[in-house]
């Protein structure tokens, strides 16, 4: 019985030391225009994942889950879409992150856009922002990235007919845990 507590207290001790972010309230934005009309759809049904270890950023979501909050009624209400899950990964500069100490900064940042039933793999550009608001939490960040998703090049079925540009957000926010 001794053994089994020391080892179930060694294992709960090594897991209360295991240092991650944890990331919540995340929510992914678009916004393309049409002629001169501007379209914006959001997604806040997203998984967001980042490493503190190793900087590793996983973004999953599926196209079904986006609405759109100015033009709820789809083009063509007969025509059924396909659901498909699109992700956006890469690294993120985590020891600049967690060491950060200024109350905002910018990093350049590229993430891959994977849709396998598309067969998509494709390089975008981020500007990143991280911010630490005040001085009353050093573990706790907001992320924000903005990219260009160029339709010319990525020919998604959910743009065709939209001008090129398609501007991307992805926000989300982190608290990390533990000691590193």
């Amino acid at each position: 019985l001794l053994i089994i507590l020391a080892m179930s207290f060694s294992i709960n001790y090594a897991a209360a030391q295991q240092a991650n972010y944890r990331t919540y309230s995340s929510v992914v934005k678009l916004s393309a225009f049409q002629g001169d009309e501007n379209y914006q759809w959001e997604n806040k049904d997203i998984v967001v994942f980042l490493d503190y270890k190793n900087g590793d950023f996983l973004v999953r979501l599926k196209n079904k889950d986006f609405y759109n909050k100015l033009h709820p009624e789809p083009a063509d209400p007969g025509e059924e879409q396909e659901e498909r899950e699109f992700l956006f990964k890469g690294i993120l500069p985590i020891r600049d992150i967690i060491n950060q100490k200024s109350n905002s900064q910018t990093y350049d940042v590229e993430l891959q856009l994977i849709c396998d039933d598309l067969r998509m793999n494709e390089t975008v550009n981020f500007k990143l922002t991280i911010s630490r608001p005040g001085s009353s939490s050093q573990n706790y960040r907001i992320f924000m990235l903005q990219g260009i998703l160029y339709n010319d090049q990525l020919n998604l079925p959910l743009f065709e007919g939209f001008n090129n540009e398609i501007e991307l957000f992805i926000n989300f926010n982190g608290y990390f845990e533990g000691s590193y």
